[in-house]
């Protein structure tokens, strides 16, 4: 993003969007980790997604299976 664009008055709506993109720009920068304890951390410190989430063990058979 570019520095006068934070400055910017925004309305709901494109603030929704724009963190949709930072967390999409999150995601795929996460997705292209080859190390999977890497990964791990990233879920949870990005994320806040621990081992005791239900979705956890899908997000890493996803994550493995794009290996």
């Amino acid at each position: 993003m570019e520095t006068f664009d934070s400055f910017r008055p925004r309305s709901s709506r494109a603030q929704a969007r724009l963190r949709e993109r930072e967390l999409k720009r999150k995601l795929e920068k996460l997705l292209e980790v080859d190390d999977e304890v890497t990964f791990k951390v990233g879920l949870e410190e990005d994320f806040g997604i621990t081992p005791d989430h239900p979705k956890y063990g899908e997000m890493l058979k996803i994550w493995r299976g794009s290996r």
